[in-house]
């Protein structure tokens, strides 16, 4: 409300009050219009991916415990193939943290990349060493598991940072403020000849205030990873292909927190008192409650991991449960919108824009079977599933035939007393029973016979050609599902590892693309808000380091996953690949010594770039600047009169006493022209 101010008149003041409180009704309206509209967009998105929840929840159960309802059990053996299957590819998928490369991007210039090669090193070390701390390996792990699972992986990055006083504008605060304190002392007034104290005390306090707004300073304090499960992350429905998510118009992600924790996020609604009570009114949460045991993964199909709270759920986790926030990413405008389930006039906090990178949404999807039409990927779960089910119909089916084929015995009752017929039929195995018959003289073996069954045929219930059809369809190499059990030599093993790293190499591929994704947002992120005393903290007190935008950053970085750097080792190709280049290199490195220690660094040019362009072929990830010789600094020129070393008055360096480097030969003249 403005403040009115009682010199006006009365109808004047009336007049803008009834302005301004209109306006604010206004600016109220169109808020909760906003807000309310994002309520049905949200809601509509997740009522569009209802089929894929379902699908969800089933492919977890059949990787959890290899029946798609556990409630009813369907066959007598129900074995579980997929979960070890998925384990099997994910241990060489990934096997390790990647190997992260910067490198002087093309669009830098040959004459800067000398120059910034010292801060692609540290640029290297800080994104190397930020995924690190952030425990990548874990997050990746979960990330690659949820893409096998259910066909798509989401990890959610952020930059964690904290607040603390910047001692500068502390000390120019506290002198100002002393200075004020004199302003008011009127022997100092006096003493200093201050024409017009009330002005220069006005100006102090000014300052003041807008130090103020200056005392604190954000600080970097690390990057963040969170793997988010598939139904917390809406997608714009106007995608009709989630691969594409990154030219989606919004993508919205829901959090889950305890109304302790919701109380403390909520911004602009006031007292504590308000807050509670605004709370109260929000939709409430719980997780459903599991049964405890592996069978039940304890989701809602169409609910996720959570479902609506009522009034009743005494096995909640909290007892006043969870209230879901959304985060709503808005790519149209630029913008970052917070809204609570089940309030819908107001936001949880002011929107804000984010300081935007080269893409603008924080989230980095994984999927490894997408589908042309299709809005989300086929998992390995959903294309093993039938195989599955014929395996456990297969083993059931035996196990009934054996159950059925224990030997028995029959006999004619006629021919028995009663009660021995009794005492036979109530025997267990290996028991001697006393049996009478009803006549005499009469063999037993004529009164006794061995029980007819059907002989079990092995080759009915073979399940190698199940094994090998989900080997075929997950890539796990046969060797480890042990779908034969002949022993192999070293050699055969290589070969047949050879096609299995080939089937590999593809979802490889898709993990270090996305990873590469992830390292570029870092590095982007850690050059707009590390500052060097940060570098130096990741890199040593050689770190070289300066703050860019993210186009600067683009225009002079490459920061590349290296290829295959995220899997097992490849034993036998690395052997090959380095048998073919190292006699390469130690010729090579004779010619490039010879041409720099003569000064003809350009015919060193050549060669270099012949070596480079060769391990690029190779695929190597290695660098042959490690390789080249650099040739010593050449001898200083001395003085004959002092003995010591001449200086060159520009450089204040010691002059060489070699000759400067002769230029490359030049072109022969073409006919008809002065030579």
């Amino acid at each position: 409300m403005k403040v009115i101010d009682p010199a006006a008149p009365d109808a004047e003041q009336q007049a803008q009050a009834e302005v301004d409180e209109e306006a604010e009704a206004r600016r109220v309206a169109a808020a909760k219009k906003d807000v309310e509209s994002w309520h049905k967009r949200v809601h509509h998105g997740r009522e569009h991916m209802r089929h894929e929840r379902d699908r969800w929840a089933r492919d977890r159960r059949l990787a959890a415990s290899g029946a798609a309802d556990p409630d009813e059990q369907r066959w007598e053996v129900e074995a579980n193939l997929i979960g070890p299957i998925m384990e099997v590819i994910l241990a060489f998928v990934y096997a390790k943290d990647p190997d992260i490369a910067a490198r002087p991007a093309e669009s830098a210039g040959r004459a800067n990349v000398k120059m910034i090669g010292k801060a692609c090193e540290t640029l290297q070390i800080v994104v190397s060493r930020q995924l690190r701390d952030a425990r990548l390996k874990t997050a990746a792990k979960r990330w690659v598991r949820s893409a096998m699972t259910v066909g798509i992986g989401w990890i959610f990055a952020g930059m964690q940072t904290r607040k603390e006083t910047d001692p500068v504008v502390e000390k120019e605060i506290n002198d100002l403020t002393q200075n004020l304190r004199q302003l008011q002392s009127a022997e100092y007034i006096a003493e200093s000849g201050c024409a017009d104290p009330d002005r220069a005390r006005a100006d102090a306090e000014a300052q003041i205030v807008a130090l103020q707004s200056r005392m604190e300073r954000q600080v970097a304090n690390g990057v963040t990873l969170d793997v988010m499960k598939p139904e917390d992350v809406i997608v714009d429905p106007e995608c009709t292909e989630v691969e594409d998510y990154l030219a989606a118009n919004w993508i919205a992600i829901d959090t889950y927190k305890s109304l302790y924790d919701a109380a403390s996020l909520v911004i602009g609604w006031g007292d504590e008192a308000e807050v509670e009570k605004l709370l109260k009114t929000a939709n409430r949460y719980m997780q459903k409650p599991r049964k405890g045991d592996a069978s039940d993964p304890g989701t809602e199909p169409t609910a996720g991991a959570y479902e609506p709270m009522t009034g009743t759920d005494a096995e909640a986790e909290s007892m006043d449960g969870f209230i879901r926030f959304t985060q709503i990413y808005s790519r149209r405008d630029g913008t970052v919108r917070t809204m609570i389930d089940g309030i819908t006039d107001r936001w949880a906090r002011p929107q804000y824009s984010p300081k935007t990178w080269a893409q603008f949404y924080p989230l980095f999807g994984l999927s490894f079977h997408p589908i042309d039409g299709l809005r989300y990927a086929k998992s390995d779960v959903s294309a093993l599933a039938s195989l599955q089910e014929e395996y456990s119909r297969t083993r059931s089916n035996q196990a009934l035939h054996r159950r059925r084929s224990i030997p028995g015995m029959v006999f004619d009752s006629s021919m028995v007393e009663p009660e021995s017929v009794d005492a036979l039929q109530k025997a267990t195995q290996q028991e001697y029973v006393a049996i009478k018959l009803t006549k005499e003289n009469i063999p037993v073996r004529d009164v006794f016979h061995h029980k007819p069954y059907n002989p079990i045929d092995p080759s009915l219930y073979d399940t190698s050609s199940t094994k090998q059809d989900m080997e075929q369809i997950s890539g796990a190499g046969e060797a480890l599902q042990s779908v034969t059990t002949v022993e192999k030599t070293a050699t055969e093993a290589e070969i047949q590892n050879t096609g299995f790293n080939a089937r590999t190499s593809a979802r490889r591929d898709n993990v270090e693309d996305a990873l590469s994704d992830l390292a570029n947002w870092c590095a982007q992120v850690s050059l707009q808000t590390l500052d060097p005393a940060d570098a130096i903290r990741y890199a040593g007190p050689e770190a070289v380091w300066t703050k860019l935008t993210p186009d600067e950053a683009q225009t002079l970085f490459d920061i590349v996953i290296l290829a295959g750097s995220t899997g097992k080792p490849k034993a036998k190709s690395d052997r090959d690949a380095w048998g073919t280049l190292l006699p390469l290199i130690q010729g090579m490195i004779g010619q490039i010594g010879a041409a720099r220690q003569a000064g003809q660094e350009w015919a060193a040019e050549p060669l270099i770039a012949l070596l480079r362009e060769t391990m690029k072929r190779l695929d190597d990830p290695a660098s042959i600047d490690d390789f080249l010789p650099v040739p010593p600094p050449p001898p200083p020129m001395i003085d004959p009169m002092t003995g010591m070393p001449v200086i060159d008055p520009n450089t204040g360096q010691p002059v060489p006493a070699t000759p400067p480097a002769p230029m490359a030969p030049a072109a022969p003249a073409a006919a008809g022209q002065p030579v």
